[in-house]
């Protein structure tokens, strides 16, 4: 969701209105589904972390955890031994990848109040313990608006309807450009190192950095129109004073991609975990898969709940972190469909190394609402972000 100051979660855990629920346009590549994953109890490697919406794993079995809401990057051994690498206060740390010993992460700091336009979101990357930026996103998004050509709200919505929405929705609702923001969720590094995907939640957008030349181009992700059902906007009702009208049933609504998570497949084509904008209904997520040569894009699975975080393992499952349901999925290679794989409290990612699953748990802090899902449980008062690593079998079919 863009032209907001609160912290990604907000942002990127605002969803609205999408494809009826479970359909889909695509399989994931070309795998074959000839194995079926199930996932064994999961051991706790780290507490008390602080939003730990990120997590990559690298050599040794080493895993590096942002604490978005701590200002942290933190790594974690195979021994659950912590290590603070990045400590920046006040400033949120994201978007964690990892690759041949390098570290590449995130740094977004918000808005002024009433200037939609992001004070700074950078790229960086640790090598041999010393930082570097790789790019000011905030600075590309500012010069260029890479969405202002598309147009987002409702399509043709007749006048009579529009004067009967919610004032303080109806600037999100009525047909509008893009707007400047920029907000970098995660990154994904390619075999060669040469390239760095950046999910940019923001600018609706992916980036591609190239290290080699220092350039940055972007490929803004398409919005998917959306037949409004009577379902859809009693669901988005709840708790809206006063509630969006009936007259909006049969209506087409083109809402605001966010991407959350980036990661690239065994195919080499890039994967990602999609949101929308508001108006916000938490059930409504989607996996992309994003060609970076052509910007071609499709849909391979939608109707997931607070989609946040996926990965791949070398079979081509895709493995995704469904936040407000409680779960991990998996959309087993070939197939279209996503079926629950491990319970887990508010998982915001997922990671797999080897024959292990890592995910991050308890992710949101307990005193985080978010609209019309529900209160994250615990202590407000202590830290509950959880880094746990579970056993995966696989057996043929």
């Amino acid at each position: 969701m863009k032209g907001t100051s609160t912290p990604i979660v907000a942002a990127a855990l605002a969803v609205a209105l999408l494809s009826p629920a479970g359909a889909a346009t695509a399989a994931p590549g070309s795998f074959q589904h000839s194995w079926t994953v199930t996932a064994g109890e999961p051991d706790t490697l780290a507490t008390g972390l602080v939003g730990p919406l990120r997590v990559a794993v690298g050599r040794g079995n080493t895993a590096y955890v942002s604490q978005n809401f701590g200002g942290q990057l933190t790594s974690v051994d195979r021994n659950g031994a912590l290590a603070t690498l990045v400590d920046e206060p006040g400033i949120e740390v994201g978007g964690v990848s990892t690759h041949h010993g390098e570290v590449y992460f995130t740094e977004s700091v918000g808005t002024n109040p009433g200037d939609l336009r992001p004070l700074a979101t950078t790229v960086k990357v640790i090598e041999k313990g010393k930082v570097r930026v790789l790019a000011d996103l905030a600075a590309l998004e500012t010069a260029n608006n890479y969405d202002e050509g598309t147009t987002y709200g409702f399509k043709d919505l007749p006048a009579r309807c529009a004067a009967k929405l919610p004032p303080e929705l109806a600037p999100e609702l009525l047909p509008h450009p893009g707007d400047i923001n920029s907000h970098p969720y995660a990154t994904a590094v390619s075999n060669s190192g040469r390239y760095v995907y950046v999910a940019d939640a923001g600018a609706n957008a992916v980036f591609t950095i190239d290290t080699r030349s220092n350039t940055v181009t972007a490929t803004v992700l398409e919005p998917v129109p959306t037949l409004i059902t009577a379902e859809l906007v009693a669901s988005i009702s709840v708790g809206l004073k006063p509630s969006l009208p009936e007259c909006l049933v049969g209506e087409t609504f083109i809402a605001e991609p966010v991407p959350t998570d980036i990661e690239i497949g065994p195919d080499g084509l890039l994967y990602l975990t999609t949101l929308q904008g508001s108006p916000e209904d938490p059930t409504l997520g989607t996996v992309r898969r994003l060609d970076p040569a052509t910007g071609t894009e499709e849909v391979i699975t939608s109707g997931l709940t607070t989609s946040t975080g996926l990965a791949l393992d070398r079979r081509g499952n895709i493995f995704v972190a469904e936040l407000y349901a409680n779960r991990i999925s998996i959309i087993p290679a070939g197939t279209n469909r996503a079926a629950p794989l491990l319970e887990a409290v508010l998982p915001a990612d997922v990671e797999i190394d080897g024959k292990y699953l890592y995910a991050t748990t308890n992710a949101v802090p307990s005193d985080f609402e978010e609209p019309n899902g529900p209160e994250a449980p615990g202590d407000p008062e202590a830290p509950s972000g959880a880094l746990v690593r579970a056993p995966l079998d696989y057996s043929r079919q």
